[in-house]
């Protein structure tokens, strides 16, 4: 289901592909914890479903070789962290808006990344609207305006900033509360596996009540 509202402004979507996984010690991009697709499927399907477009994967080798209409574009800093990788997202980004997120976040979903794109879009002053989870803000799932956001990010780069939360101060931002949902639950070792199995358990008995039965209208 598309969740994209119509009167909001053109945006891209970039999934950030380029982290080395040390912690997990294997390819989150690539990764399928639970059964539910690889977690890079899930973040383009997450971006798709909100209506972004054109669609980019950020750093890394590419890992979509049959997806014609997904760019892979390399970093332009790698190994050397998240604000890099947003930084090569907005410029890569044909449209003023771009999406910017981890591949780590297996339960991800259209509806709170449309309702950010929606926030953005009735702030203009807004450099980016990030989500934000019992009070801590998600800086790897946002949305950026490129001309207002880009310039004080390779700036802070240039000074030697590589962490995207310690920047924010700097910018005009809004944040939008997330907390309750596992659609921004992130995967970062093989104990978070573990922590939120239930949670895919759950939304494996409710992919399976919305399958059509055999013999059914």
């Amino acid at each position: 289901m598309n969740h994209r509202a119509t009167a909001v402004d053109p945006v891209a979507g970039a999934v950030l592909t380029g982290g080395a996984s040390r912690r997990l010690g294997s390819d989150k991009a690539t990764l399928d914890p639970y059964g539910l697709g690889m977690m890079l499927d899930v973040a383009i399907g997450a971006l798709r479903g909100a209506g972004c477009g054109p669609l980019a994967t950020v750093g890394g080798p590419r890992r979509t070789p049959g997806a014609a209409d997904i760019v892979h574009v390399a970093d332009r800093f790698p190994d050397q962290g998240p604000l890099g990788g947003i930084i090569t997202a907005l410029h890569w980004s044909p449209q003023d808006l771009v999406v910017v997120i981890a591949c780590d976040m297996p339960f991800l979903e259209a509806a709170p990344i449309a309702t950010m794109i929606e926030a953005i879009t009735a702030d203009r002053d807004a450099a980016v609207v990030l989500g934000q989870v019992d009070g801590r803000e998600q800086p790897l799932t946002g949305v950026w305006r490129r001309t207002g956001a880009l310039d004080i990010l390779e700036t802070a780069f240039e000074q030697g900033e590589r962490a995207p939360r310690r920047v924010l101060p700097s910018l005009p931002h809004r944040l939008i509360d997330l907390t309750g949902t596992d659609a921004v639950v992130d995967i970062d070792s093989a104990a978070d596996i573990d922590r939120y199995a239930a949670v895919a358990e759950q939304r494996r008995v409710q992919r399976v009540a919305l399958e059509p039965r055999p013999g059914g209208s």
